[in-house]
């Protein structure tokens, strides 16, 4: 597949290369005007229609509210036209975006949605895209890029990109400004949020980002791992742990965390995520420490995973997120009792993910 960056679509577009079969599109000989626009005749069952056609080399969001007000313009100088915007790849969803704003389609992966009103409509999808976004981000949803995802779904709307990363420091994560940008570029193309303008940003597809986040996960790289018996009583060991480490050194796994979020009787056991070694805490604990799997009652793992830790809520509780995405992953009970946890990452139990 070529690069997109790589081509001129005016040349492409001269060169006849702009092709939907059983369509029949021609150029006519005059240039490009200043704005960018092109003629293209369009030629179906005998029956010829000239549409004005602006040039775009993507279809996210914010590109075709742009597109589509800059060839409403030109179609209404250009009397006897028709708009039209042409693109590498448009989807199902996007070619019926434009129908109903009255805008007619073609791209360079032998999709079409073109209406002329009186003539025909022609409607053609599901060849796939030819001409692949060649962002150098792997996923928006992997790896530390994925704080983004998991800051827009605990709050939904941001008047500036400065505050989506202030608030992924607030929770404890680190990030620069480069890669939140990056990210919010891949969550648009997957139309997860929109930009209403430059700086604003608004999710308006809440589940594709959970669903996005959930078939990436990867639970985290650890370091090591401690399973055993200490001499403290259940009802004080989260409060003596809670205060062994500075705050985002120690919390419960996601798992562990579920009964602060769903009704979930899983294993007696308080399992947590560590920065520092199972054996420097044991030590500030201070009480008798037995590593055996018989009766234990504390599972110490050491990550330096930032994930993690992020927004970590009181009583060493891991985030909601966090929770959903550890029991989502699992097995048949706990898909089911992640399906509780939704509420409070404030998407209904039952959306489709």
């Amino acid at each position: 597949m070529s690069k997109i960056a790589d081509i001129n679509l005016a040349i492409m577009i001269r060169t006849g290369r702009l092709t939907v079969p059983p369509l029949e599109i021609r150029t006519p000989a005059s240039p490009p005007n200043k704005r960018g626009d092109v003629l293209i005749d369009v030629i179906w069952r005998g029956r010829s229609h000239r549409f004005v056609a602006e040039v775009r080399r993507d279809a996210k969001p914010q590109t075709l509210k742009m597109a589509i007000d800059r060839i409403r313009h030109s179609a209404t100088m250009k009397r006897q036209a028709r708009p039209m915007i042409i693109a590498p790849y448009f989807s199902q969803e996007k070619l019926d975006q434009l129908l109903a704003a009255g805008i007619s389609a073609i791209d360079f992966s032998g999709n079409a949605a073109v209406e002329a009103p009186g003539g025909f409509l022609f409607y053609k999808t599901g060849n796939p895209n030819k001409y692949p976004d060649s962002s150098p981000i792997r996923s928006a949803y992997r790896g530390n890029g994925s704080l983004v995802a998991r800051v827009l779904l605990m709050q939904r709307q941001f008047q500036a990109v400065g505050d989506i990363l202030a608030s992924i420091r607030a929770g404890g994560g680190t990030l620069t400004m480069g890669m939140v940008s990056k990210v919010l570029h891949r969550l648009e193309a997957d139309l997860a949020i929109e930009r209403p303008n430059r700086n604003a940003v608004r999710v308006i597809q809440p589940e594709r980002l959970l669903e996005g986040l959930l078939n990436a996960y990867q639970p985290p790289k650890t370091q090591d791992l401690w399973l055993g018996k200490v001499a403290v009583p259940a009802t004080e060991l989260l409060a003596r742990l809670a205060g062994l480490a500075p705050e985002g050194a120690l919390v419960r796994t996601g798992e562990a965390s579920t009964v602060e979020y769903a009704a979930w009787a899983g294993e007696p056991i308080t399992s947590c995520y560590c920065r520092t070694s199972p054996t420097v805490l044991l030590e500030q604990l201070g009480a008798p420490a037995t590593e055996t799997r018989a009766f234990a009652n504390l599972r110490l793992i050491q990550t330096q995973d930032q994930l993690v830790y992020f927004d970590t809520r009181p009583n060493l509780t891991a985030s909601p997120i966090q929770a959903w995405l550890e029991m989502a992953s699992g097995d048949k009970r706990q898909k089911e009792v992640a399906e509780q946890i939704r509420g409070s990452i404030g998407i209904a139990t039952g959306t489709p993910t």
